[in-house]
């Protein structure tokens, strides 16, 4: 129950649909969401595949929890072979996407093929329908998805879709659903573009029934009465994600121009109290209480109702590029939201750009950039020149390591396996440094949290690696778990498995976890998700920060002075692929793989 066990395989070259079964006992290990997607990834995609070919698939799978009315069931995520990174790719977006597509009755969407022509598909129920996109080609995401709903006429329907970033195959482009919700990171925009299927429309008729329906009611109600009491939910409500913009500036872990200092002069005009200047109103995805999205009112750049930027896109867009104009940073962000850009690799790459710029390291001549653009205006124009991949914006579609690379930058781009750094400076912050290093994806804030225990005395101080890899490890496998849900992270936090979860779980689908056995299904996946990397050629070199985070020490805030040193990062690295049970060139030991009832050869193990 909350589960239908079956999966629609959808063919684009074909243009055929199918329904089949999942087997009973992949839905017990691995039991929905990233764990599902994950599985038949592992299980579907060749090894060496490349990202953007016909091969590559993508796995969209609807959490165990998304379509009932637990709090923060919004989520659904896409797992497929990451064309930024050349690994493992999950990625998840809320709004109202995820609950819709699990009323069309399946567990898990597979995409495979490539359509002959620009396309979109309708999927209603397990009917799918094939329909000639070129009209929309070369569209952006908000004049897609009107179109789109307009022409099928049902206020229900939903909308998955891509913009000229993803036609295009920038390596990062992300997937927007519901206009401004989007499965961000990764460039799953890109695999989606290289099958030339511009859209994805949904609308189901199937009721998500639970097993338990008297308990299930009691343990949403506990669930919402523990979350509307939760200090972090109010934070969120109130402000948003913008409301970190002050705490990582005072605690000096915020990247500001590429990440070459940590505190920003023009903080007081783009925090949470200058875009709440600009609020005009507050969204909230499905069944969620905390409505943390706000429209924000641009009247420089667009001149109108925008997004208001997310925390992360503030820093990347604004003081990673020395931008202090909440409108400039509003703006880009709208643009990246309707090209389809992943905000976080677009700030990063910008800031490659801009830094190599004011070193003398790069010329404007060498680019091809206007002359008399500068500032926001040279932003916005780069902004425009990835998405179209237009002049240099061929070489930035591809991202921070392979310009760095081709640019002479050498080990400088902030970024791990190819995906780029997010909001916090790891040189500030050990913890998030290891969970850089360790992200199943890339380097990813979103797997493991640390700095707010560091912070708070919970965890050793952030430039002590005691206590790191210990964290990182439970943590990494708690959120895991959690991804099968498909659940919001600020509702319940990133990676808590309390009883609330277990016992919505449990209601849902009939089973009787507890914290400890629901833990063990995250860190199947995650170990499932690491034989993938290590068949694609990952091993321990590819573990480690660029060599800028080893030797240049921060110039100011509380760790002036501070960097993260390769045999830093080597000693957490042995501790924590002893505590995975991994060997020293982080490969999962078959006794590992035996343990958590992984039937599987390992790549390359001793």
């Amino acid at each position: 129950m909350a589960r239908f066990g079956t999966l629609l395989r959808i063919n684009l070259t074909l243009e055929q649909a199918r329904e089949e079964e999942i087997n009973p006992d992949v839905l017990e290990q691995f039991v929905g969401g990233k764990g599902l997607g994950a599985w038949y990834l592992f299980n579907e995609i060749p090894t060496g595949c490349d990202p953007l070919g016909e091969e590559n698939k993508l796995f969209m799978a609807p959490g165990v929890l998304s379509g009932t009315p637990a709090p923060g069931a919004s989520k659904y995520f896409v797992v497929t072979k990451s064309p930024l990174t050349g690994i493992f790719l999950d990625t998840n977006s809320g709004g109202h996407f995820g609950p819709e597509l699990k009323a069309t009755g399946h567990d898990l969407v597979i995409i495979e093929g490539r359509a002959s022509r620009p396309t979109w598909i309708y999927i209603e129920n397990d009917k799918v329908s094939f329909i000639a996109a070129e009209d929309l080609w070369g569209k952006g995401i908000y004049e897609t998805e009107t179109i789109i709903r307009e022409r099928l006429k049902d206020p229900r329907v939903r909308c998955a879709s891509i913009g000229p970033a993803g036609e295009n195959l920038v390596r990062y482009a992300c997937i927007a659903n519901d206009y401004s919700r989007h499965l961000g990171r990764g460039g799953a925009g890109a695999v989606m573009g290289s099958k030339n299927l511009k859209a994805i429309a949904v609308r189901g008729w199937q009721d998500v029934k639970v097993a338990r329906p008297e308990l299930f009611e009691q343990a949403v109600k506990a669930a919402v009465a523990w979350v509307m009491q939760n200090g972090w939910v109010a934070l969120k409500r109130r402000w948003g994600t913008s409301e970190a913009v002050e705490i990582m500036n005072q605690q000096g872990i915020w990247p500001v121009n590429n990440f070459s200092a940590t505190t920003f002069e023009g903080v007081d005009r783009i925090n949470h109290e200058a875009f709440d200047r600009g609020l005009v109103r507050r969204l909230a995805c499905a069944t969620c209480p905390v409505a943390c999205s706000k429209g924000y009112r641009d009247t420089t750049y667009t001149g109108g109702e925008v997004e208001g930027p997310e925390f992360e896109t503030i820093t990347l867009l604004g003081a990673n590029l020395g931008l202090a104009d909440p409108q400039a940073i509003a703006a880009a962000n709208y643009l990246c939201n309707n090209y389809g850009l992943d905000t976080i690799s677009t700030g990063a790459v910008i800031g490659l750009v801009l830094d190599g710029l004011r070193q003398g390291k790069l010329t404007q001549n060498q680019l091809g950039l206007p002359e008399n653009k500068t500032g926001v205006e040279l932003v916005l124009w780069l902004v425009n020149a990835i998405a179209r991949r237009q002049g240099c914006g061929d070489l930035l579609a591809q991202g921070s390591r392979r310009m760095a690379e081709e640019l002479g930058l050498g080990d400088t781009a902030p970024q791990v396996k190819g995906m780029e750094m997010s909001a916090y400076d790891p040189r500030a912050s050990y913890g998030i440094g290891l969970a850089y290093q360790t992200s199943d994806r890339g380097a990813c804030h979103l797997r493991t949290w640390p700095i707010g225990r560091e912070i708070s005395g919970e965890l050793p101080p952030r430039n002590s690696i005691e206590g790191k890899p210990e964290f990182v490890k439970r943590q990494q496998d708690e959120k895991a778990a959690q991804e099968c849900l498909g659940v919001c992270q600020f509702p319940y936090g990133i990676g808590l498995l309390g009883d609330e979860l277990i016992n919505l779980l449990n209601a849902a689908i009939g089973t009787n976890f507890t914290v400890d056995s629901f833990r063990r299904v995250g860190e199947r996946i995650w170990n499932l998700a690491r034989l993938f990397n290590v068949r694609e050629g990952l091993s321990r070199k590819d573990d480690l920060l660029p060599l800028k985070f080893s030797i240049e020490p921060l110039p100011d805030g509380l760790s002036r002075g501070k960097t993260l040193s390769y045999p830093l990062q080597e000693q957490m690295l042995d501790r924590y692929y002893q505590l995975r049970g991994w060997d020293e060139d982080g490969i999962p030991s078959a006794a590992k793989l035996q343990e958590l009832g992984l039937q599987l050869k390992v790549p390359g193990g001793k």
